[in-house]
């Protein structure tokens, strides 16, 4: 089995640094995540807590006081939306789950949340995409292509994170050549 092509902020990996997200998987361990594993499967978990909740709380709060004091509907329809980021933020988790040459990924809060799951063999492509926006703001995000489809995870992840999940992706897929 071939490796998948790595993709990193648009630009194909030309190998090393696969190589090197692969190799330092053992000495990177990033802050709260929780890691399992054993010789049947790897479960890594990441709360998604982030000090941004507060402001997202306050932004929630504030959607809807402007919104019933002065008859704005559409902030009003928005405030959930608002009110699912901070719930995220505040008690949300990612679980990545790598067994039985399937990866599953659980973003969520408890037991609800969206759940994909992706054959490891089917990927091709692992992707580290990023959203530039204003100044010096960005998105990041991991997605997998795979059996013609692009299957987007883990958007409330930091930089350290998503570099620590993709290497598990790489060596998990890697492992299944060997």
């Amino acid at each position: 089995m071939q490796s998948p092509e790595l993709i990193w902020d648009g630009a194909i990996d030309a190998g090393s640094r696969a190589e090197a997200l692969v190799a330092g998987l053992e000495l990177r361990h990033p802050a709260g995540v929780l890691i399992a594993v054993n010789p049947s499967h790897a479960l890594v978990e990441i709360p998604t807590r982030s000090y941004w909740a507060f402001a997202t709380w306050a932004v929630s709060a504030l959607m809807i006081w402007f919104g019933l004091t002065s008859d704005n509907w559409f902030l009003l329809v928005l405030a959930p939306f608002m009110m699912g980021a901070a719930i995220m933020q505040s008690f949300g988790r990612i679980c990545v789950l790598i067994k039985d040459e399937q990866i599953s990924v659980f973003e969520g809060v408890g037991g609800v949340g969206r759940r994909v799951q992706v054959s490891l063999r089917a990927i091709q492509r692992v992707e580290y995409a990023v959203k530039h926006g204003r100044g010096r703001s960005r998105t990041t995000w991991i997605v997998l292509h795979a059996d013609g489809r692009d299957v987007k995870v883990g958007r409330h992840l930091n930089e350290e994170q998503i570099q620590f999940v993709i290497a598990l992706l790489l060596d998990a897929i890697q492992s299944l050549a060997a």
